[in-house]
């Protein structure tokens, strides 16, 4: 169970040159969880980076405390002294990043035990692949997981350029990258700054892999209140990244057009029509893109 995982041992003599970076927002009741699981794995991340973002009640108390049972050489605490958006704070603790590769982890999520061996190992062996993510399990807030056995024999894709701008392939908590990227998140975007981080490497050439196998654990209740305005949130993020990618040359203006027009019809097709026929659109539109050729305007691709 990850709710039972409490490990405070020391670290292990064999550790992977990554740091986990966990923004912390008033999670005072979750994020023991989540470091806990990275703490878990069975090959460690050699540092924790946690950003305490302005949180204003008990949270960088807990934080302290955390570190203070695994120990100040594994665990930093960065304080903000005010909120300024999980891009910051991500943005933050990539900058005091140490080691080859840093992850990402929110401070409601989990990892899986074998996730930094597995995905950490692939990277390290195909290292033209400065980006990876992986599957990931969709938890209720309230369940209690049981960590299943995963296959070290999993199926990798690429993420096409085409494939990127229609959808977004992975959420953060899978994210795996080369720490000296000259890349960072948009410290103006609260919603969809992740994707927007993926479009721009993906267009700009690096290769983006897919590993088809499920490492980590987001707890997030669906279908309650305040989920349309969330949705909306979410889709004015992706037409704000659509446009930004125009203004910075990464893509021409029909193509962004065409883009707008499809999140809009997203948006709509799941508000009126349902889950169903959302999936169905986007299958269908997905497959039309798939055919279209997209062009970009850089590359600096491994």
């Amino acid at each position: 169970m990850l709710n039972d995982v409490t490990a405070r041992s020391p670290l292990r003599a064999v550790e992977a040159s990554v740091t986990a970076i966990i923004p912390c927002y008033r999670c005072s009741d979750t994020v023991a969880r989540a470091i806990d699981s990275v703490a878990a794995q069975t090959l460690r991340p050699a540092e924790v980076i946690l950003v305490d973002d302005g949180s204003e009640d008990n949270t960088l108390e807990k934080l302290l405390q955390i570190q203070g049972a695994y120990g100040e050489g594994w665990i930093k605490v960065i304080p903000l002294e005010r909120n300024r958006g999980v891009s910051m704070a991500r943005n933050v603790a990539w900058d005091a990043a140490l080691h080859d590769y840093v992850a990402f982890l929110d401070a409601d999520d989990a990892w899986h035990p074998e996730k930094i061996a597995l995905q950490y190992l692939w990277m390290h062996n195909n290292p033209e692949t400065p980006v990876s993510g992986h599957k990931c399990v969709m938890v209720d807030p309230g369940a209690r997981v049981t960590v299943s056995k995963v296959d070290s024999d999993f199926a990798v894709r690429y993420v096409s350029r085409r494939q990127l701008l229609v959808s977004n392939p992975f959420v953060t908590p899978s994210f795996m990258l080369r720490r000296n990227l000259e890349y960072r998140f948009d410290p103006s975007r609260r919603y969809t700054e992740d994707f927007l981080l993926l479009m721009q490497l993906g267009l700009d050439g690096y290769r983006i892999a897919m590993l088809e196998v499920e490492l980590a654990y987001v707890f997030k209740r669906l279908g309650k209140s305040g989920a349309s305005r969330h949705l909306l949130r979410m889709r004015h993020g992706d037409t704000k990244n659509y446009w930004q990618l125009w203004r910075s040359g990464r893509l021409g203006f029909m193509t962004v057009s065409a883009l707008t027009a499809y999140s809009i019809l997203k948006f709509i097709a799941l508000l009126t029509l349902g889950p169903s026929s959302h999936s169905a659109l986007k299958r269908l539109v997905e497959w039309w893109w798939s055919r279209r050729r997209v062009p970009t305007a850089r590359s600096h691709g491994a």
